[in-house]
């Protein structure tokens, strides 16, 4: 399923470094090359020249060899597809890869944006997995946890959002052989309530690093420092996805930063806009000049 592949993609907020065009450290480079399709080639039909997708890797901090062997591993797992017409190696979304691309779109478009709507009921999912299949009991806590649930007790899951159908369908998918699900108020007694499921205190702390990163970076930069703390940012504002479990405000500490970072973080990756794209384009137009017209523009600031 597209989802799982993207929550098996993802990484955790702070480990993308930001400013200066410092390389992103301990992020995924396949997640860096899905990032630069999304945010630079999203829904155009034609492939990326390779070697102009090895360049922006390079500013990146990627190596050549680790940026073709992405690729390669990305081919793999059918998110990309390679072809060759002469002497010229392209690179293009699969209709996997571009779904995992959507799917980062809509969330991207609605995360931190705007208050949660809650209608007071809990999304509530309940597997068992025998412990000799360590494996399969980490990934699915791995894909719950993307889907925004916590673990209320061993094995029982809970989520405000109505999500409760999608993660069946992602265990059994997965094949997690006894899954039940509901959507139902709780009543949940102990101190913390349902909200301990949660490390809320933890999350609130990851927001204000990512906000003091922001605040701090104001430098007018061009070229490949541009390209690379764009870059950085929107990695590290999608790794919130999987540690934010998007509760609604009456589930919060107040004054949560969600919406103030979210706002800070559009402010910035808009700012620095106008000079990544000239650095992609000048990546694609050395390969092919016509072609680096279809650079995108992409805005994610509100009036």
């Amino acid at each position: 399923m597209a989802l799982a592949a993207s929550s098996d993609l993802s990484s955790s907020p702070g480990e993308a470094a930001i400013g200066g065009g410092r390389p992103l450290r301990k992020v995924s480079p396949a997640r860096q090359v899905l990032t630069l399709f999304g945010d630079y080639w999203w829904r155009n039909d034609d492939p990326l020249p390779s070697a102009a997708l090895v360049g922006a890797m390079g500013d990146l901090g990627m190596k050549e060899p680790a940026a073709r062997a992405t690729l390669a591993r990305l081919v793999r797992l059918e998110l990309l597809e390679q072809r060759r017409e002469g002497r010229r190696t392209t690179h293009g979304l699969t209709s996997r890869g571009r779904a995992i691309i959507e799917d980062e779109a809509r969330w991207l478009e609605s995360f931190g944006v705007a208050p949660v709507v809650w209608d007071g009921a809990w999304s509530v999912v309940t597997f068992s997995i025998p412990e000799s299949q360590r494996a399969l009991r980490h990934t699915a806590r791995s894909r719950l946890k993307f889907l925004g649930f916590g673990p209320l007790y061993d094995g029982v899951w809970i989520s405000p959002s109505d999500v409760a159908a999608l993660a069946r369908a992602e265990l059994l998918d997965l094949g997690v052989p006894d899954v039940t699900t509901m959507r139902a108020q709780l009543d949940v007694a102990g101190p913390g309530g349902p909200q301990r499921a949660w490390d809320l205190a933890g999350v609130g702390e990851r927001y204000e690093v990512f906000r003091r990163e922001l605040v701090a970076s104001t430098a007018e930069l061009t070229g490949a420092a541009a390209l690379a703390e764009r870059t950085g940012l929107m990695i590290q504002w999608q790794a919130f996805r999987g540690v934010d479990a998007g509760l609604p405000a009456a589930l919060l500490p107040a004054d949560w930063p969600r919406e103030d970072v979210r706002a800070r973080f559009g402010r910035r990756f808009d700012d620095l806009g106008p000079a990544a794209e000239d650095r992609m384009r000048w990546h694609v137009s050395r390969v092919d000049e016509p072609l680096a017209r279809g650079v995108l523009e992409r805005r994610l600031a509100r009036s």
